[in-house]
């Protein structure tokens, strides 16, 4: 198995494991200092316009739920005569 790790990276030996710990929050300490997972998401020029269009189609999609809603509440309230929304003329 020692062979699958890249150059310059050894095997934990069971020795090492006594310089490893774990706080209340489950964080792992080497050596008392706290070991930092950095990840990263870099999108591709495609992939950022993609998202865009997705987002705006989102945008859009609540403002037209908003304004059915608007219309929907008129149209209920008009029915009823209450006039609080715009009814059209008879």
């Amino acid at each position: 198995m020692s062979g699958s790790w890249p150059p310059g990276v050894r095997e934990l030996g069971v020795g090492d494991l006594k310089r490893l710990g774990i706080d209340g929050n489950n964080q792992i300490y080497w050596d008392g200092r706290l070991i930092e997972i950095r990840k990263s998401i870099v999108l591709t020029g495609f992939q950022k316009t993609v998202a865009l269009i997705v987002a705006v189609v989102g945008v859009l999609a609540r403002l037209s739920t908003i304004a059915t809603g608007f219309n929907n509440a008129s149209i209920f309230l008009c029915a009823r005569h209450i006039t609080m929304l715009t009814c059209p003329s008879p």
